[in-house]
């Protein structure tokens, strides 16, 4: 069963499920929510409890700012000291439902993915195309340094993604998606 992230409108849900099934060249079987930061709590600690172990992860971010955005990784999420995940199908992305937009993965940047670290949260990119912190306030965002984007700003953070320059979550949904 297929359960739409709460955060997303359907036109994306709908966008995103075709490309999550183009990408993986799997049917989608079900979506479970493992994470809701509201109710298990905005922070690093409880976002590994849920997330250790796991992949096949889609993440739904609400900034104060009410901008929507999120990312897909088939790669598996790993407390540790920090590590970069490689994703060969290249099937992780990021989007944004403000912006209505998809970012895919780069080719040559596909051992970079995922960042795993025990000491922050959910991190996409080697130029931390996006990065979530502790207590999901911090963090920033260089979107287009792994994932393609077309404004790139050279290693600056950016606003476009979170609608401010720190992310400062407001809510988060984080669903296992699993695929026959």
């Amino acid at each position: 069963m297929q359960v739409k992230p709460k955060l997303l409108k359907d036109d994306l849900w709908i966008k995103i499920f075709y490309i999550l099934q183009e990408k993986t060249k799997k049917i989608m079987l079900q979506s479970v929510l493992i994470y809701q930061g509201t109710k298990d709590g905005l922070n690093n600690q409880q976002y590994w409890n849920k997330v250790n172990g796991k992949a096949n992860l889609l993440m739904v971010f609400q900034s104060k700012s009410d901008y929507i955005f999120g990312a897909y990784s088939p790669s598996k999420w790993e407390s540790c000291d920090g590590k970069w995940v490689e994703d060969n199908t290249l099937s992780s992305f990021i989007f944004s439902q403000t912006h209505d937009q998809v970012y895919p993965l780069k080719s040559d940047q596909k051992q970079y993915a995922i960042y795993c670290h025990s000491g922050i949260g959910p991190s996409f990119g080697y130029g931390h195309d996006f990065t979530i912190q502790g207590e999901f306030t911090n963090g920033g965002s260089r979107l287009g340094y792994s994932y393609q984007f077309n404004q790139y700003k050279g290693g600056n953070d950016d606003p476009y993604l979170f609608g401010q320059n720190k992310p400062e979550i407001k809510e988060c949904e984080i669903y296992e998606l699993q695929f026959a």
